[in-house]
């Protein structure tokens, strides 16, 4: 008895310590790691796309560079229609699986949306070397073509494809906007066309042939075709958000929010359509609907870079500079390289009062986008505003020289060379604008600025005189006019040009306030007051006549001591 208890001892202990390791194995990290790719995979196959996300991230924590991980996260990513964390994802797993044709497709697929079109037929040409069938690839290829030579040889590589790829409706709808480009209506009806009948059940079939009918604006027609493609298509996916689009650009917005608010209902995970209803409200200035939107987006995807930069703007346009900051620096946490982030980053830095941090946020914007309009141009307007006229000046001329068709850019550049007193230049730029833009009243008006600053009083009249003609309610030429008068001394013309402004728009607050001025001017305070007075009643936000009513009764109050003291 107890020399069997004795040889218990030893095989117990062996027991026990092999029930140890084996639940060590199952909690290493190389086991836990495992587990979260295959909870992945299954998730992603119910089309439970969160919660794959989520598992193929905890796989990452185990190993950052598992290429698994890495690539389903791309495309699930790029198949919920959030291209931004898409990218990421499957060019890094492109640069570890060069040989993978769907990660090079659907990163083609976004150069193409993108416009970078090279980069486009770069991958479309790689999957064709080894796929030369691909009928994908053959499509990415087509969408690069430009010229109408490379369109040609398109359509007839397309036109080729017919007989192994007929019966595709993917294919007559490539050929249908081939065939638009060209300007072949007809043509390009009858494919799209094809393509219905081919696939009676494609969604891009309907897709393509209401984007045909959209193209020529037959509203019923396109009408039917996007509601048939999103009659097809599951609730959440993008043709219930084409169609929410069709009818956002017919200036439809409440039908549209109404499909948007139903793809909510029954598919709560498809976040494009909440960004989408957030977006609407934004525009809408909906503030409260816009933030409602984006934290439910924000709930079930912690780093959606679009849903982030949306707040951030909110919070811009609410003036509330220091969450629209925190916002947009949290994206850039995750994506430092986002051009219009750091532009959206230097407009909440200028709300804030910090003007030297905005420039900073717009230098690094350029550097990562030298083309970038917006933010080439708002530095040299903060360049101009703290006095580096040279390099705004710099900046501008070599941006004239690139995009010579920018209006704003010659206003900017005109402004940066009366700044710096250099009037001739100043002129030249200004009537560079007009020339651009002949039916702005801004044009006159400015280089008359210039004219004025060149000591050339009666050819800045004119302008003065012309911008007015164009634009009768604005208050800037008008009062460059009565300026011109008051020097001239002629204070009953400056007094009867706006008179006669005002019998054309008696509401205008602004135009009270500047015939106070003239008023005080010719030294007729009852009437000065009774104008000021005026505008405070018309604009109570207008703060210059609430200025001028103090100044004014301080100078009385200092006359009646004065009177006493006498």
């Amino acid at each position: 008895m107890i020399m069997a208890r004795l040889a218990l001892v030893p095989t117990t202990a062996i027991m026990i310590f092999a029930l140890l390791v084996s639940g060590g194995c199952a909690r290493s990290p190389e086991a836990k790691k495992a587990r979260h790719l295959q909870r992945g995979a299954t998730y992603a196959q119910k089309e439970k796309y969160r919660e794959a996300i989520f598992e193929y991230r905890s796989a990452l924590r185990y190993e950052q560079t598992n290429v698994r991980a890495i690539r389903q996260l791309g495309l699930i990513h790029y198949q919920l229609g959030e291209l931004a964390q898409a990218y990421g994802f499957l060019l890094k797993a492109q640069e570890m699986e060069p040989d993978n044709l769907d990660v090079r497709l659907k990163l083609g697929t976004m150069y193409l949306a993108g416009r970078q079109r090279e980069q486009a037929r770069e991958e479309a040409a790689f999957i064709l070397q080894r796929q030369p069938n691909n009928l994908d690839a053959l499509i990415l290829s087509a969408g690069t073509a430009t010229t109408p030579e490379e369109t040609g040889a398109a359509i007839r590589r397309l036109e080729d494809a017919r007989a192994a790829f007929g019966d595709r409706a993917k294919l007559h709808a490539a050929l249908g906007s081939l065939y638009l480009g060209q300007k072949d209506l007809a043509a390009a009806e009858r494919a799209f066309t094809e393509g219905v009948t081919r696939e009676p059940k494609s969604v891009e079939a309907h897709r393509a042939l209401g984007g045909f009918y959209l193209a020529k604006r037959d509203a019923v027609r396109a009408e039917a075709e996007y509601k048939a493609a999103a009659a097809i298509a599951p609730p959440g996916s993008p043709e219930g958000l084409g169609l929410a689009d069709f009818y956002l650009l017919v200036r439809q917005p409440e039908e549209a929010k109404q499909v948007l608010r139903t793809i909510t209902e029954k598919a709560p995970e498809y976040l494009p359509a909440w960004r989408r209803l957030a977006e609407i409200a934004f525009v809408e200035q909906k503030y409260d609907e816009t933030v409602q939107a984006l934290r439910v987006i924000l709930k079930k995807n912690a780093s959606d870079v679009e849903a982030h930069l949306l707040m951030g703007r909110v919070h811009l346009a609410r003036q509330q500079a220091a969450e629209a900051i925190q916002e947009f620096q949290q994206v850039l946490k995750l994506h430092p390289r986002l051009a219009p982030v750091r532009y959206q980053l230097a407009l909440a830095h200028r709300e804030g009062g910090n003007i030297q941090q905005a420039k900073t946020e717009l230098a690094e914007a350029i550097s990562v986008a030298p083309n970038f309009t917006d933010a080439t141009l708002l530095l040299a307007e903060l360049n101009i505003w703290t006095g580096a006229l040279q390099p705004a000046i710099d900046s501008l001329e070599g941006f004239v020289s690139r995009q010579p068709r920018s209006p704003r850019a010659y206003g900017l550049l005109g402004s940066a060379y009366l700044a710096k007193r250099e009037p001739a230049r100043a002129i030249d730029a200004y009537r560079k604008l007009v020339a651009l833009s002949p039916a702005e009243p801004t044009g006159p008006y400015l280089v008359g600025r210039g004219l004025l600053a060149a000591g050339r009083r009666a050819e800045a009249a004119k302008q003065f005189e012309a911008s007015l003609t164009m634009a009768p309610e604005h208050v800037e030429p008008l009062a460059q006019l009565v300026q011109i008068a008051l020097a001239e001394r002629r204070p009953d013309d400056a007094l009867g040009r706006v008179k006669k402004q005002i019998a054309l728009a008696p509401n205008s607050a602004v135009l009270r306030h500047l015939l106070g001025l003239v008023h005080l001017a010719r030294r007729e305070g009852d009437a000065a007051e009774a104008a000021f007075l005026k505008a405070i009643e018309l604009e109570p936000r207008l703060t210059d006549p609430y200025v001028q009513l103090g100044s004014f009764y301080a100078a009385m109050a200092r006359e009646d001591l004065i009177a006493f003291v006498d």
